[in-house]
């Protein structure tokens, strides 16, 4: 299984960017990890939901429908860490090839791709840049794999 983040915008802060490359090495041991990011739209020139809506198109353009989507949604399900790496382990041993988390920009995600998501995840009720939520999200998923596998990382 391989597992890919999506997000809206790149990642601009270089203290940021070193710690999500780290953490995407390190999940590259346990499955291999891909970034990729699609444009974001500049918001003061649109509505928000013209901004929502070009964002999702090019959210989808970068979906196939084999693969399994979590959505980042502040009114997502939470997990406890234990709890997401259960997930991941369940989704892992449904033969799906590739799980693909998406975190959206300043507005959030469409509706259209919150519905073809598999799951709507949530790291908290507080909101957080593209960036950190990146970082954090990047960091569980490691954590996850640590608990799955053995490694003294969790504790």
């Amino acid at each position: 299984m391989k597992i890919n983040l999506l997000t809206v915008g790149k990642i601009e802060d270089e203290h940021i960017d070193a710690l999500v490359r780290h953490y995407c090495r390190r999940i590259d041991h346990y499955y291999p990890m891909q970034m990729t990011a699609v444009k974001a739209e500049k918001i003061a020139s649109l509505t928000p939901r013209e901004v929502l809506e070009r964002e999702g198109k090019r959210i989808e353009a970068k979906l196939t429908e084999k693969e399994y989507v979590i959505v980042l949604d502040r009114e997502g399900r939470t997990y406890p860490s234990e709890g997401f790496s259960r997930l991941l382990d369940q989704i892992s041993q449904q033969s799906i090839r590739q799980i693909t988390f998406i975190i959206g920009g300043p507005l959030g995600i469409s509706e259209h791709v919150k519905a073809r998501s598999n799951e709507r995840l949530s790291l908290s009720k507080m909101t957080f840049t593209h960036e950190m939520a990146a970082l954090f999200l990047l960091e569980q998923i490691f954590r996850a794999c640590t608990i799955l596998r053995g490694p003294q990382y969790h504790k």
